[in-house]
């Protein structure tokens, strides 16, 4: 049995989206140590747990996306050679991987507290909810961002036992953040979404996508400084969220939405790791 369709199903080898759901993960950590004390070995425990969640959570997702969208993936140019699509994998395959990973994203959850554990499970529907989205809605990113970001909130209730207003804000922000580099993403298929009827933010937002992706970003740099203020960090937070903002909207101005989105969408990791650093020195 070859083992390399299993993980270009799972995503193993395009880990920019592990890294997208994982730092959302460390801003919510970071932003807990904020209310309370912990130690090294405490903050360390929450990081490796939570990494270890994200790239299980992140290749269920992959598997439960590829099931779902099989017979558009057929159909779309860059996803056409998807392992399912491309019947590099039987389904029934496909669904006992799936199993096996919500089985040890199951075990990691035990991990953690009870509301924490509950948590997850709403984050497991979102999880599975979010492939149907772009079928209904033309806003499936809002969805993956309230998925994606999920784990800012299992991150304070883990730490902390509750989801303050600061937590808040930083998911708000953090969706936003979200509609912003998967609208980028989901123009590399405007074309063939537009032919086969799948709904998506890069179609409703494409005779203006910089000035509506510019304001978003305004909203979202909005978003973390009112986030540093209830949560009283140091100047330094700002002076880095400014900057992440500013780079992110340099970015989107020099992106064509065709040739270059893909590259920009991964460059989406950097913004990540700006905010990360920004509430680290907060």
């Amino acid at each position: 049995m070859k083992i390399f369709p299993y993980f270009r199903l799972m995503r193993l080898h395009q880990p920019t989206g592990i890294w997208l759901l994982f730092l959302p993960c460390i801003f919510g950590i970071l932003l807990a140590t904020k209310f309370a004390n912990f130690s090294f070995a405490e903050i360390s425990r929450f990081v490796f747990l939570f990494f270890i969640g994200s790239v299980l959570m992140r290749s269920a997702g992959c598997v439960i996306n590829d099931l779902l969208d099989c017979k558009f993936d057929e159909l779309v140019t860059r996803t056409k050679t998807r392992p399912l699509a491309a019947k590099e994998i039987p389904q029934s395959f496909a669904i006992i991987l799936l199993g096996f990973l919500l089985l040890a994203s199951l075990l990691i959850l035990l991990q953690f507290n009870f509301i924490t554990v509950v948590s997850g499970f709403v984050a497991l529907g979102l999880v599975t909810t979010y492939p149907l989205m772009k079928r209904v809605t033309y806003y499936p990113q809002i969805f993956l961002g309230l998925t994606f970001n999920f784990g800012i909130l299992m991150a304070s209730l883990a730490m902390l036992g509750k989801i303050n207003f600061s937590t808040l804000l930083l998911y708000f922000s953090a969706i936003i953040w979200t509609v912003i580099y998967d609208t980028i993403y989901a123009f590399q298929d405007i074309e063939d979404d537009l032919r086969f009827g799948v709904k998506s933010t890069a179609i409703k937002f494409q005779k203006h996508p910089k000035k509506i992706l510019n304001f978003l970003c305004l909203v979202m740099l909005l978003g973390l400084t009112l986030c540093g203020f209830v949560t009283n960090l140091s100047f330094g937070y700002f002076f880095v969220i400014l900057l992440s903002c500013s780079a992110l909207i340099a970015q989107i101005r020099k992106c064509d939405f065709r040739q270059n989105s893909f590259a920009l969408f991964k460059a989406n990791v950097w913004t990540g790791i700006g905010i990360t650093f920004a509430i680290l020195i907060g």
